[in-house]
């Protein structure tokens, strides 16, 4: 298992390579030393029960480009969130975040870091 600090640098080159597949249809050089990234993408999609995502990185149907594309939003904020999660001392980037410029995950998650700070109820 890799050091915390090692595993944070690979999240950060994770998301580098993320924010290439921002906006539609972008394709950047991809380099086969990438194929570590997707696997991790891949990884914390299932971990997270986002299957959908997952199962979409393994249908030989689709390319990992229109992958990326499609739920970049979502991937860049699992990185994010793995990346809080190593940097506890740091405000989490969601709480830099517009509600209105949020996914419904992640708005999903918002509320849930909310309530587990006893800073909204459970009635939500």
């Amino acid at each position: 298992m890799m050091n915390p600090e090692t595993t944070r640098q690979h999240l950060y080159k994770i998301q580098e390579f993320l924010f290439q597949y921002e906006g539609i249809e972008k394709h950047p050089e991809y380099d086969e030393n990438q194929q570590a990234y997707l696997k991790v993408l891949k990884l914390l999609a299932e971990e997270k029960g986002l299957d959908v995502i997952s199962k979409e990185f393994s249908d030989p149907e689709t390319s990992f480009q229109s992958t990326l594309n499609r739920w970049n939003p979502i991937l860049t904020y699992l990185v994010t969130d793995a990346l809080s999660e190593l940097e506890p001392d740091k405000k989490h980037k969601l709480f830099q975040k517009k509600v209105s410029d949020m996914t419904g995950y992640e708005f999903q998650k918002f509320l849930g870091y909310l309530r587990h700070e006893k800073l909204l109820g459970n009635e939500l």
